[in-house]
């Protein structure tokens, strides 16, 4: 039987690419590898070497998860090529040909078997909740509301980021807003599985998170994590007409332009870092910025590499499952980046960026705090 052939979806784009390059020195991955197979251009050449039926190792294969899915080479490529979906694809060929790294198993099973990326058990998923002092009788957890906050696995399960659904939480109250969260019936949302190359695993997730939505009767979705919004855009928009999709710092922007948060005095300087799955592939910029310059006294230095030409912080695209010492690489690089502004802070907008500039700040010499938006807007809410 003939070898069936690679990336036929994508054939087309496989062929085009010019070679020319530009897409290098922009790739977080690449720049920290330094090898060619690692750039988004030998990457493409990977998938043309097994379109043509070439026997690569596992290693040469693996080269097309190391990638952070950032979308940074797309704003380079001569060609135009879609690459976030070509990336896509080809993980996906990956996954069908039993190819997928090693290091993406523990993540399957674990949402397989828990519905979510860390292995806890789900009903635990609201535990945040019950730890807070202030919070209600109810925890958050109402049969009915406007809008529903989804988590994500990350802020639900991590301890270095628990706190930032505590943190909105305690914001969206202050504002009056009418919310829930879903507890333990929200599932991961998918991205992960899909980033992995796992697109036809994710079915059973948007499922359970569908019904459990509609249940509340919510005409609005709020997310802290980026690419747990991205997700519901691309996966779960076109079977909710109507519903609103929204990052916190969106809901945060209309919040102050509402006059319904007010703020003490904040006397810092920081610089914000724009996560890759809310700026560069999710276009959203001004809210961010639109919150932090609406809390007194807080002075923004903005790095060089900002908007669409931020850094990664190297925690996308399932590369911290498969080769977390190069995610960690990657973070640290940023995060000496960032620094050099002469900020005190670097706030980001993503639980997973929170967790991996954290790490970038331990592997560099650098003393230099990472917030998340919604900790910083909550600890300068007036009383």
């Amino acid at each position: 039987m003939a070898e069936p052939v690679f990336f036929a979806g994508l054939a087309a784009e496989t062929a085009i690419c010019a070679h020319c390059g530009y897409c290098r020195p922009v790739c977080p991955t690449y720049e920290e590898v330094g090898w060619e197979s690692c750039s988004p251009r030998g990457r493409i050449q990977v998938t043309h070497l097994l379109g043509r039926g070439r026997q690569l190792s596992n290693e040469q294969v693996g080269r097309l998860y190391q990638c952070t899915l950032c979308g940074h080479c797309a704003q380079f490529c001569a060609t135009r090529i879609d690459l976030r979906r070509y990336w896509l694809a080809a993980r996906a060929e990956a996954v069908a040909r039993g190819r997928a790294p090693e290091g993406l198993a523990a993540m399957r099973k674990a949402i397989a078997e828990t519905g979510n990326i860390y292995g806890y058990p789900n009903d635990e998923r609201a535990g945040w909740a019950e730890y807070m002092d202030d919070a209600p009788a109810d925890l958050y957890r109402r049969e009915r509301a406007e809008v529903v906050y989804f988590v994500g696995c990350s802020s639900s399960f991590s301890p270095r980021v628990q706190h930032l659904a505590e943190a909105f939480a305690r914001i969206l109250t202050a504002a009056q807003v009418d919310f829930t969260i879903l507890g333990d019936g929200e599932a991961c949302c998918g991205f992960p599985l899909l980033a992995a190359g796992m697109s036809a695993e994710t079915e059973a997730l948007v499922e359970r998170n569908l019904a459990r939505f509609r249940e509340t009767g919510a005409t609005a979705v709020v997310f802290t994590c980026p690419a747990c919004r991205l997700m519901w855009l691309e996966e779960y928009a076109g079977r909710l007409p109507g519903v609103r999709m929204l990052h916190a710092t969106e809901v945060l922007a209309d919040l102050v332009a509402a006059g319904r948060l007010r703020f003490k005095d904040a006397d810092r300087v920081v610089t914000y870092h724009d996560p890759c799955d809310l700026g560069r592939n999710g276009a959203v910029y001004d809210p961010p910025r639109t919150v932090l310059a609406a809390v007194p006294g807080l002075r923004l230095l903005e790095a060089h590499e900002r908007r669409e030409r931020a850094l990664c912080c190297g925690g996308g695209g399932d590369l911290e499952m498969v080769d977390p010492a190069l995610a960690g690489r990657v973070a640290a690089r940023t995060v000496d980046r960032l620094a050099a502004t002469g900020a005190d802070a670097i706030v980001t907008a993503c639980p997973q960026c929170v967790r991996t500039l954290t790490r970038g700040v331990d592997l560099t010499t650098r003393r230099i705090e990472v917030l998340d938006i919604v900790e910083l807007v909550a600890a300068a809410l007036a009383e």
